[in-house]
């Protein structure tokens, strides 16, 4: 199933559902939710997070959905050094991200999928991480070495 996921990239689309997917073909479910937080006006007096669902296999998720392929436009690109390229954009719907770590092959090492965080559109490199700057913003910030996936809430120039 990872084959076909590497296949759709090449033809621009991704898994439309809310997923962080690894190269390994392990996926997780994702929620990036916000509450009210009137200190945090760049953002629209919104606190964002992310929350952890279910664990499973891109290849088992895949499985139990019908039609699961979104149509995605690349926003920005980031080669952070010779071995790993990060991408993001945005899916079909206005609100929908992505953000996608390649090797320097186009290989897919990892996809991170949204249906709520509104497209990202800018990245950044800060030490070891990389900030992904959605157009809410908010920043989800990808450590270059574990792929732990946090919010930055901050507004970072």
């Amino acid at each position: 199933m990872i084959n076909e996921l590497r296949k759709k990239w090449l033809e621009n689309k991704l898994p439309g559902l809310d997923l962080v997917i690894f190269e390994s073909g392990k996926a997780q479910y994702i929620d990036i939710d916000f509450i009210e937080n009137n200190a945090l006006s760049h953002s629209f007096n919104k606190e964002y997070f992310i929350s952890y669902g279910e664990i499973s296999t891109f290849k088992d998720i895949a499985n139990t959905h019908d039609e699961i392929w979104s149509e995605i436009q690349i926003n920005n690109k980031l080669s952070v050094d010779k071995e790993n390229i990060f991408l993001c954009g945005e899916g079909e719907m206005g609100n929908e991200g992505f953000i996608i770590k390649t090797d320097i092959n186009n290989n897919i090492k990892m996809v991170i999928y949204s249906t709520t965080s509104n497209p990202f559109i800018e990245i950044r490199r800060i030490q070891n991480n990389i900030y992904f700057k959605s157009t809410a913003n908010f920043h989800v910030v990808v450590d270059l070495f574990s792929d732990d996936i946090t919010i930055c809430n901050e507004d970072i120039l």
